[in-house]
């Protein structure tokens, strides 16, 4: 691990600390711990099998994507990539996933640029799946800053993709890239790029990941339904709608605030949603928020620790291991 990876991963546990030492205070520490003594912790395992859902069904389409841009990579070697990949969730913006294609490289050969936009496709499609499960209820709500928040995320990723598959565009854009400065040296990666995010934006592959995107957090929106009904919301169809959409809101407000694990961001929409929409009171808001972020993004981290030094290899570039991938076609 880099020194710079290592400095980011320290001041984004700070900043955990900093925001859950918030959150405890907001919710009385006192209480919080009477609240949490009475959540049936015989449920967290089922909490954690559905976390666990979500995290297989990203695994499969991360490999499966690996597969649509041309990588040569073994099923195990991909898992054990994304394992760790759950470690760099904590670098701010969540860019040290990028790192993922790093540890392909070293694994394969394969060059970073024709596999960094698998991990921007995996950002984008699981964005889209979230702003599905919100579904109507998106603006039915009068909380401007989750609004706010879906919008932008959903302007942004539809967008993207529209200058991805517009592929007159892109190729002008390259050109005009080639002819600049400061571009004119990455050419060849940025066609590179453009490749493999044509690839993976046609709009059948789009839909499929889009849908196991819809699966997967799904699984994590029950989660947090479970944790909320144990600390005494309503046990109900439209309760757990409700929870799904609070979950998916948060989510994507963490991912705008761009926070390291979208720290903050996520737990301050959980809170205030979950007080506005399930009418909890906020200390068994704020135990909600913590437990199901533990369930979540901590059990991830944990998770690519223990990945992390199980296979350190793959933090190693093998020198002497050929490219596997195809060769994209080069720009008209």
């Amino acid at each position: 691990m880099t020194s710079d990876l290592r400095r980011k991963l320290f001041w984004s546990f700070l900043l955990a600390f900093l925001v859950y030492i918030g959150l405890i205070l907001y919710a009385d520490w006192r209480m919080l711990a009477d609240t949490l003594s009475v959540f049936p912790w015989g449920w967290l395992p089922a909490v954690l099998g559905l976390t666990l859902i979500n995290y297989a069904g990203r695994l499969i389409k991360w490999h499966w994507y690996l597969h649509l841009v041309g990588v040569d990579i073994a099923f195990a070697d991909s898992a054990r990539i994304f394992g760790i990949g759950f470690l760099m969730v904590l670098t701010p913006g969540k860019v040290g996933e990028f790192f993922k294609s790093v540890m392909v490289r070293n694994v394969t050969g394969t060059p970073v640029a024709v596999t960094a936009p698998v991990v921007l496709a995996e950002r984008m499609t699981d964005g889209l799946a979230m702003l599905i499960l919100a579904g109507l209820g998106l603006f039915a709500f009068a909380d401007p800053a989750a609004r706010l928040a879906a919008a932008v995320a959903l302007a942004g990723i539809l967008g993207v993709i529209v200058v991805v598959q517009v592929r007159p565009l892109a190729l002008w854009m390259l050109r005009f890239g080639e002819q600049m400065p400061l571009t004119r040296r990455f050419a060849g990666s940025l066609v590179q790029l453009y490749e493999s995010s044509y690839t993976l934006f046609r709009p059948r592959h789009l839909l499929i990941a889009v849908s196991i995107g819809i699966v997967s957090w799904l699984g994590e929106g029950l989660a947090y339904y479970l944790v909320v009904r144990g600390l005494g919301a309503e046990s109900s169809l439209p309760a757990a709608l409700i929870a799904v959409f609070i979950f998916s809101i948060s989510s994507i407000v963490g991912a705008v605030v761009a926070t390291p694990g979208g720290l903050g961001g996520t737990e301050g929409s959980l809170v205030a949603l979950s007080e506005q929409l399930l009418g909890m009171a906020r200390t068994s808001a704020s135990a909600a928020a913590l437990l199901v972020r533990f369930a979540t993004l901590w059990f991830g981290v944990l998770l690519g620790v223990i990945s992390l030094l199980l296979w350190p290899r793959l933090l190693i570039e093998q020198s002497s291991q050929p490219s596997a991938v195809r060769r994209p076609p080069s720009i008209p």
